[in-house]
């Protein structure tokens, strides 16, 4: 599997590759798809497990205050849609994701995630998805669907079928970029989830980068298994090509250098 970077400063070349490895998650309000999340909710209020429901989230509640919800719930018709954004915004607040790829030669996932080919592309081991398996907070991880519709919660749906719905689901358009997830509890905005440098197989540098970036590479990556590409848009076709780095050896990576 593969995973995109930009890099705006050297510093996180060291996080990333460094012989204190880590890789980065992020929450859903970071990711660039507006409809992150987006999906329909299906709710009955008069289902006899909302009153169980109810009085699990509001022990101090009254019959009354149920009733008054369950009406509520009936006769507003933006109801569901005010329910889905607290369940959209709940979800969203307690999980970090890291996403990945299948492959590392489409130009569009080199344009978006890496500052128009400034950036890198990193190749991990299968086995670090049984490490993430292992880790406090980890939720789940698996592939991307995509559909033309938003999936359809239920109201009564537990959270973690709500979350893999929701979480494992996107826009039909993006299925050029054959996404897998890991998804992991966490409040934070941010994290960098340490790991061991023996899970990266190759690094890929972009057409773009500035020399400061590929000489950092090339110094955090001297004397490790751990393989150096340069990324090429020179060519006769449209697919980003790669050379292995050799000491001495020059490249022409772009069109205009």
């Amino acid at each position: 599997m593969f995973k995109f970077y930009s890099v705006p400063s050297i510093h996180l070349i060291d996080n990333l590759l460094g012989s204190l490895a880590s890789i980065k998650f992020s929450s859903a309000f970071n990711l660039n798809d507006p409809y992150e999340l987006k999906f329909n909710l299906d709710i009955d209020p008069t289902d006899h497990g909302h009153r169980e429901e109810y009085f699990k989230r509001h022990p101090s509640g009254t019959e009354k205050d149920f009733l008054s919800w369950q009406k509520h719930a009936i006769t507003h018709d933006g109801y569901s849609w005010y329910a889905e954004q607290e369940i959209r915004n709940g979800i969203a607040q307690s999980i970090t994701l890291c996403s990945f790829t299948q492959g590392n030669t489409n130009n569009l996932m080199w344009s978006h995630y890496t500052a128009n080919h400034e950036g890198i592309c990193i190749q991990y081991h299968a086995g670090l998805f049984e490490f993430f398996k292992k880790q406090e907070g980890f939720l789940r991880s698996g592939a991307v669907s995509y559909s033309d519709k938003p999936p359809t919660v239920k109201g009564l749906d537990k959270l973690n079928i709500m979350a893999e719905k929701i979480m494992f689901n996107k826009q039909s358009e993006w299925k050029y970029e054959k996404e897998h997830r890991v998804i992991l509890r966490s409040t934070n905005n941010t994290d960098f989830l340490p790991i061991d440098r023996k899970y990266i197989k190759a690094i890929y540098i972009g057409s773009r980068a500035q020399s400061d970036i590929v000489n950092r590479i090339l110094e955090v990556c001297r004397d490790t298994d751990i393989k150096v590409y340069y990324g090429i848009t020179m060519g006769n076709t449209y697919e980003v090509s790669f050379r292995e780095h050799k000491e001495g050896s020059g490249y022409m990576r772009a069109f205009w250098e």
